[in-house]
């Protein structure tokens, strides 16, 4: 069983994938077909038609199926723990992590880093014990 999801497809590419699929919505087929035709179709898919495309597939794994993605779909594949789930793209939050990466910046050696003084501390604390270790007890 395959369902295959595709976004941004011309109609004759719909009315070609629906030679082989019930188009249950537009954009939305469903198929029962072997998996060398499946990967033919998702091939075509990916390469060819350049479209937004997500496809569910029987598969011997734990959950019963497998996802594959292509292009820029409204939903992402996630692998949480071996298990594959979809999640909504949050804008707000990508913008966020685009602006921390951006907040960091490169620095030279000719720069001071904030943390030059906390080395200097533990290099001193590590030189003084192994002074100490090395030092014979007078006892």
């Amino acid at each position: 069983m395959v369902v295959l999801i595709l976004e941004r497809v011309k109609t004759s590419q719909r009315g070609e994938m629906s030679r082989l699929a019930i188009e249950l919505k537009p954009g939305v087929f469903v198929a029962s077909i072997n998996a060398r035709v499946r990967d033919r179709i998702w091939k075509k898919i990916s390469e060819e038609w350049k479209s937004d495309a997500i496809m569910l597939f029987s598969s011997n794994s734990e959950q019963g199926y497998g996802i594959r993605s292509h292009g820029d779909p409204s939903r992402e594949i996630m692998d949480f723990d071996g298990l594959l789930l979809m999640s909504k793209p949050d804008p707000k939050r990508d913008q966020i992590e685009v602006m921390n990466d951006s907040d960091f910046s490169i620095t030279t050696e000719d720069e001071v880093s904030p943390f030059s003084d906390l080395k200097g501390f533990f290099n001193e604390k590590a030189n003084r014990l192994l002074l100490e270790a090395d030092v014979p007890d007078e006892s």
